[in-house]
């Protein structure tokens, strides 16, 4: 049975949603779909001010983020680490994300929306990076 190579750095930049995991009130677990930016070592993802996630952040600051493929083969990457809350993305990092995930036209379409909205950053520094392979559809299970 051979793993099937992925490299990380490359899925990183790729346009995946990903959930970030956060702890809520009463130690609950909080979790939302995000977009993000990769500027190594961190992951940058934009919320608003007065969002759940940033208010679980303000209290506890290990976060989860898990960035998968979702067609096979299947691969999913689980970035277990601490977060921080900075000022909002600067105009351009907000184009780059909106054009990252919505294209070009769309994406320059979208980014004033954003810039209107009252957001944050939150920077997100890798702990411990865990790795999963799925079988499903992979060529050499098959």
């Amino acid at each position: 049975m051979m793993e099937t190579t992925v490299d990380k750095e490359e899925f990183f930049r790729q346009p995946n949603v990903a959930i970030l995991a956060t702890t809520g009130p009463g130690q609950r677990p909080h979790a939302m779909p995000v977009w993000y930016l990769y500027q190594e070592p961190h992951f940058i993802i934009s919320a608003g001010e007065t969002s759940q996630k940033v208010l679980n952040i303000k209290r506890q600051r290990e976060a989860t983020l898990v960035i998968d493929r979702r067609d096979p083969p299947y691969y999913a990457v689980m970035i277990q680490g601490t977060a921080t809350l900075g000022p909002s993305m600067s105009d351009d990092m907000r184009l780059r994300l909106c054009i990252r995930y919505l294209g070009e036209e769309k994406g320059r379409a979208y980014a004033p929306v954003l810039e209107k909205s009252s957001s944050i950053a939150i920077y997100l520094q890798p702990v411990r990076v865990i790795e999963y392979h799925g079988t499903a559809g992979r060529s050499d299970y098959c």
